[in-house]
């Protein structure tokens, strides 16, 4: 397990749980969201990881039509649960021809995957212990800032690519993804015993985690903390969920890019 990883819950203390929502409707802009944090997910969680202590480095739609016809069945066309990868490869891999997207697609159980991200962010944990394939193959560097140090330029670099990948999904494209898959990802994310909710409300509380995250203007120290580890100098960022103290780690840059574009679906997709 990375030192980040251990870090993350050290001495054995769990993070605290989002509050957690009320059942709602369900509303569209819930859509793209859904799928930019499943989709993404995988390389958001592996990449916001922070390795080991390093040496200093210096249009309208038309209204509906009544129909007096029963509904088909939105999962009828679906691939079974357990059968999901080739059409999801096929499906995902048109929203972003980045690498990062294609890499995380090329792993098992996906839909399995997209459920269990979801579920972990929307209580603020992290499920990077579980995703290896997406991680950056730079370290972590800083530099000294008299008894502190700072991450550097370059340890935000290695997430450009992840940036870049959720600023050009299209919230159109996405929100079609999801109407598509919404079926098999509200049961996978039930399988893992969630019974008592849904995904949409998971999806909720997980964008209310990464889009109240607050993100730092200026540089980013830290200090030593037990063991092969870095801490937050700022008691306020250290005290964040996992989850957002991920986000934080990719710079101010990136991490504004990542909320941006949650809050773009929201906003493109809100009825």
């Amino acid at each position: 397990m990375p030192a980040d990883d251990l870090e993350l819950d050290r001495d054995g203390v769990t993070p605290p749980p989002v509050a957690p929502a009320p059942e709602r409707t369900w509303h569209p802009w819930l859509i793209g969201a859904a799928v930019v944090l499943a989709v993404a997910g995988g390389a958001l969680v592996r990449w916001w990881t922070l390795p080991g202590r390093t040496s200093d480095a210096p249009t309208a739609t038309s209204a509906p039509v009544a129909s007096t016809e029963v509904p088909l069945d939105p999962a009828a066309n679906l691939p079974p649960l357990d059968q999901m990868d080739s059409y999801l490869r096929a499906l995902l891999g048109a929203l972003s021809a980045r690498p990062e997207l294609a890499a995380w697609l090329a792993t098992d159980d996906l839909i399995y995957q997209m459920a269990w991200m979801i579920d972990r962010v929307s209580r603020g944990a992290s499920p990077a212990s579980e995703l290896h394939v997406i991680a950056p193959e730079a370290e972590l560097t800083t530099q000294r800032a008299g008894r502190r140090h700072r991450l550097t330029q370059a340890s935000y670099e290695r997430y450009n690519g992840l940036a870049e990948t959720l600023a050009t999904m299209d919230p159109a494209a996405v929100a079609t993804a999801y109407r598509t898959i919404r079926p098999r990802l509200n049961e996978a994310y039930r399988s893992l015993g969630q019974t008592e909710s849904s995904v949409d409300v998971a999806v909720q509380q997980a964008l209310d985690v990464l889009i109240s995250t607050p993100l730092p203007t200026g540089p980013i120290e830290v200090v030593e903390g037990k063991g092969a580890t870095w801490l937050f100098a700022d008691p306020q960022l250290e005290a964040l969920h996992p989850a957002q103290k991920h986000l934080v780690r990719m710079g101010p840059r990136n991490a504004s890019r990542v909320v941006q574009a949650l809050v773009e679906v929201r906003r493109r997709l809100q009825p």
